[in-house]
């Protein structure tokens, strides 16, 4: 699996900001600032690949997810919001079909299928947090949607297809008003061709 360099100074950023942003000092007025609870979006900006194939693990590639979200529960050290987001992630160099010397096939009707796809997902998902340190949390989340696949690249299939996953994460609730920052590891399992994809995500989320 190649990972693109830009891609590489992202994942560096996030596991060195990270843990330096969870022992930031109090702020200079000597109040911390409130951990805001409520209606939030998010983004998230990584890297995504996909297991299974020719290749085994495709060549990782640029992943963009916006979503909105609702803090429905939240007390003390823990917190449970829904969200819906929109995403795309692409596989590359990675055949679901017959690999051969005429390239990816189709190995019931011989016909060609692609080894570089986009995968554009409408997703729902629910969030559970649990607060480890002032302000750092480890979540978990749990999520179902669609997705539609172009260029079709598996054997009998037709869009849209259906999606399950989940994932695990960090988020950092920091000094600057609204602002949380997170990072999150996401498998998504595509039924009907029956393959998974990671999703690697440092984010961004604004709470109103």
């Amino acid at each position: 699996m190649k990972l693109p360099r830009s891609l590489l100074f992202a994942a560096l950023a996030a596991v060195v900001i990270l843990p330096m942003a969870a022992q930031a000092a109090t702020p200079l007025s000597g109040v911390p600032t409130q951990i805001r609870r409520g209606f939030f979006t998010e983004t998230d900006l990584g890297a995504f690949f996909t297991m299974g194939g020719s290749a085994g693990v495709s060549n990782a590639q640029v992943y963009l997810s916006l979503g909105v979200g609702y803090d429905v529960y939240a007390t003390d050290d823990h917190f449970v919001a829904v969200m819906l987001a929109f995403s795309q992630g692409a596989s590359s160099g990675n055949c679901f079909g017959s690999a051969t010397d005429q390239g990816c096939r189709d190995p019931v009707t011989n016909e060609q299928l692609s080894d570089n796809w986009t995968a554009q997902t409408v997703e729902g998902s629910v969030l559970y947090g649990y607060q480890v340190v002032p302000r750092l949390m480890l979540t978990g989340r749990v999520l179902g949607g669609v997705a539609a696949i172009e260029p079709m690249a598996f054997s009998d299939t037709t869009n849209p297809v259906p999606l399950l996953g989940g994932g695990i994460g960090l988020e950092y609730a920091t000094q600057f008003d609204h602002f949380s920052l997170g990072l999150d590891a996401a498998a998504k399992y595509f039924l009907g061709p029956n393959i998974v994809g990671i999703a690697i995500v440092p984010r961004v989320k604004y709470t109103f």
